[in-house]
């Protein structure tokens, strides 16, 4: 079976702070939804200035958060 990365969030930044809220609350998210299946790690990718992806990746060890930036 091929996993495929699954998408948890797109947040779009309306200030830092705010950013920064948003941004934490979806890897805790994550982190929950990564220990429930014990296979794929946290992947947080900066589209661009505003936006940032949080995803579950198969490309990313269980126990790992990895940043990636397309900007």
């Amino acid at each position: 079976m091929i996993e495929a990365p699954e998408l948890l969030a797109t947040i779009t930044a309306t200030s830092k702070s705010r950013m920064d809220d948003h941004l934490n609350a979806a890897v805790r998210a994550a982190e929950q939804r990564a220990r429930g299946e014990g296979r794929r790690g946290i992947l947080v990718t900066r589209v661009d200035h505003a936006r940032v992806t949080v995803e579950l990746s198969p490309d990313v060890p269980y126990g790992y958060t990895y940043e990636k930036q397309n900007i």
